[in-house]
Parts: structure tokens; sequence; C-alpha cells
């Protein structure tokens, strides 16, 4: 196990994720295969360990964002199946035929490429992406699309595994644009499935629509946000799917003073402390993830309470306001070294992801994301650390 050497640290529940992926497997049809989605770091709770974990749990494929992600999990030993979502550039298909990385497909200019590769034994696996409403990536015509999969399964170098779509309003109450969405992709699936061309995934669901509409999944249901305990927001029907978050963020305090006079504290010091007032310093700051813009909003647990962060937040410390709890202690040394913790829970108080989200305006899938890769993460099985990942060393 890679070793750290500042208390700040992420706790992943493998429990908790194994449980996310069962209860989402429910909602879903008997063989419908799983994606888990493991881009921007796993969502930021590590990629390396998260993508052997949720293998180990029985999903199928893996996700990425971009090539580079996916040869990251091939370079670290991980051999399953694995779809990169995003647009991959023409002049790297034989990189992605080398390491047996599915792509996107969509661009004349991909198509193009591919009519030059090399044959071989080796034949580079492509998703069709169609764009049934999202604008973002994909084919957006039903003529288009089909003239597109016929010129693709003409190709010798290529297998065209998979065709699919992204819903953009999965997550929200009223459905009536997904069924759109559904119903325009709908029309090419089933056009290929009366053809009978060898297509043998077709896939549109993502967390939202797993657990809402999972009979538009199709074969393969995309698990992201969800799998790491996350709702894809607070529309979603949570009774379908008992979600545990996976992710703890702890550090602990590291410093700890009782201001002498009135004293700012931290950078342009918008924060003045009293004479006698109890102030700690914890080893975590927005270089982490902790986001300046939190400053003078959010709290964190201390004690089974909830106590102030105040000033700004540095790059790697920020300050917490210790008179809530100074009660509980009988000097100010005892405070010393006390667990801390920014995200998850503590005793009976819990500070979630969301809550964060909302003080930031933002959504959970940020929040997670920005947690940086210089936090040390351990990987939890019943409670007993099996791994912990500290990409600095």
């Amino acid at each position: 196990m890679n070793p750290y050497y500042r208390p700040t640290r992420a706790e992943i529940s493998l429990d908790a994720l194994q449980n996310n992926i069962n209860e989402l497997r429910k909602n879903l049809s008997e063989g419908t295969k799983t994606l888990a989605s493991v881009k921007a770091n796993a969502y930021g709770h590590g990629v390396i360990e998260m993508s052997k974990a949720v293998i180990k749990y029985g999903v199928d494929f893996l996700g990425v964002a971009f090539l580079d992600e996916a040869l990251q999990l091939r370079r670290a030993g991980v051999d399953a199946p694995i779809l990169v979502l995003g647009y991959v550039a023409p002049q790297y298909l034989d990189l992605a035929m080398e390491y047996d990385v599915s792509i996107a497909f969509f661009a004349e200019e991909q198509l193009e490429k591919a009519a030059t590769l090399k044959n071989s034994q080796k034949k580079l696996k492509v998703h069709i992406k169609i764009d049934t409403g999202m604008g973002r990536l994909g084919l957006t015509t039903f003529d288009s699309t089909i003239h597109f999969i016929e010129r693709a399964l003409a190709l010798p170098q290529i297998q065209v595994e998979g065709i699919f779509t992204h819903y953009s309003k999965a997550d929200e109450t009223d459905k009536s644009y997904t069924m759109q969405q559904y119903e325009k992709f709908n029309k090419v699936a089933t056009y290929v499935r009366e053809k009978k061309w060898p297509i043998s995934i077709i896939h549109a669901a993502n967390s939202a629509a797993s657990i809402d509409t999972p009979e538009w999944s199709g074969e393969m249901a995309r698990l992201g946000i969800a799998i790491y305990g996350l709702y894809p927001s607070t529309e979603v029907k949570k009774e379908k799917a008992n979600l545990k978050p996976v992710l703890t963020l702890k550090t602990e305090v590291v410093h700890v003073k009782e201001m002498l006079e009135q004293s700012g504290i931290s950078y342009g010091a918008h924060h003045f402390a009293k004479p006698g007032e109890w102030v700690g310093t914890i080893p975590i700051g927005y270089a982490d993830g902790f986001s300046r813009m939190l400053s003078g909003k959010v709290e964190v647990l201390v004690a089974g309470e909830r106590v102030k962060v105040i000033g700004n937040i540095c790059m790697d410390q920020c300050m917490i306001d210790l008179e809530p709890i100074r009660h509980k202690f009988a000097t100010l040394q005892d405070i010393l070294h006390q667990e801390v913790v920014i995200i998850g829970q503590q005793g009976t108080q819990y500070i979630s992801i969301e809550e964060i989200a909302d003080k930031l305006g933002t959504i959970n899938y940020e929040v997670a994301t920005m947690l940086a890769s210089r936090i040390p993460r351990e990987y939890k099985e019943n409670e007993t650390i099996i791994a912990v990942s500290n990409l600095i060393l």
C-alpha cells in the first residue's frame, strides 16, 4: 500500500459501491449489460482501484471520456472492455485498435481514416453515436445515421460493436423530452434489428434513466454518478434505488490556538477572531478541490458537531472556529489531532456532497470530480483497508 504523510484523505467504501451496483441492477431487465463510467478519475474516487472493483462486482464495460483515460487503464493492467465516450481523433484510431479500446464513432473523418487502416486479425471496435437531442456529439438524422452505419459495416477494418445515444433530461420528472429522444433512437435500433446487422450492443440509458425508465435502456445501461452513491438529481425516483455514498473526505486538526487579541484570519483578513476564541487549522485547501468559493459558507464536523470554516480557504489549509465545541474539551490541546469530516458522517451529523454543491451553486457531479488527485484514497471492504492510492508517491 502506498504511504501518505498528511492526514487528509478520502475513504472509499467498496461495500457501498457493490450495494449501489446491485441496487441499480434490480431495475434492469435480466441480461442487460452494464457499463461503469470511470471517467474523470472515477468521478474523483480513483480510477484504477474503482475500475478493478466494478469489474470484480460484475460490470461488463468501463466508460471513459477520451483515449488517454483508456490507455491509463490498459497500462495499469485493466483488460476489461473499455468504451471511449468522447471524440477520438482520426490519427489515433490505430492506437485504439492496438490497445483493444472501443471508440465513439460519428465523424466522416473517422470513417475515412478507418478505411486506410491495415487489415489484421484485430479490428477497430466502434459504437456509433446518435444525437437524438443532446446537441453534443453524434449523427443527427435517421437517413445519415443509417448510411453511416452501412458504410462502417462495409469496412473490413471495423467491428461495429454498438450504437448509442445519450439522454439530456432523464433526471427530470417530466419525461416527454426523454421519450422523444427514445423514439428517435428506437427508430434506428428497430431498423438495425430488422436488418439483422451484427451490432450486439444497443444502449441509451444513463444513471437517471436506469432508475426511472429502465425500459429505455436497450442492451446496456451506462451507470455513472449513481454507482458512487449520488443521485443524478432531486427529481429521480430515489425509492427505486437505495444508494449509499461511496466517498468520505476526512482530515484532522493539526494546529490550535487561543487568540490573544482581535486578529484577522487568513488572506485578506475578512474574518476577525475575538480575544480568547479558539481557532484550529486543518490541512486541506482549494488545491485539494475544497473550493475557495466555499469561504464563509461551509462547515465541517469535529467532535460530532458542525463548526464553521472561517476566513478565506487557502491553497493547502484553512481555519475553523472551535468555539462551539470547546465545552467538550478540558484544554485547547485536547482538540489537537481530532478527526475532521469534510464530506460524510460523524456521529449523528452528516455533510453531503449535495450540501457543498448547493453552497457553490453547482451539482454533485462537479464537487466529486473536483477532488484533486493529490488526496490519497483509502479503499475499504468490511471496514478494512485493502488498498491505498497516493499518486504523488
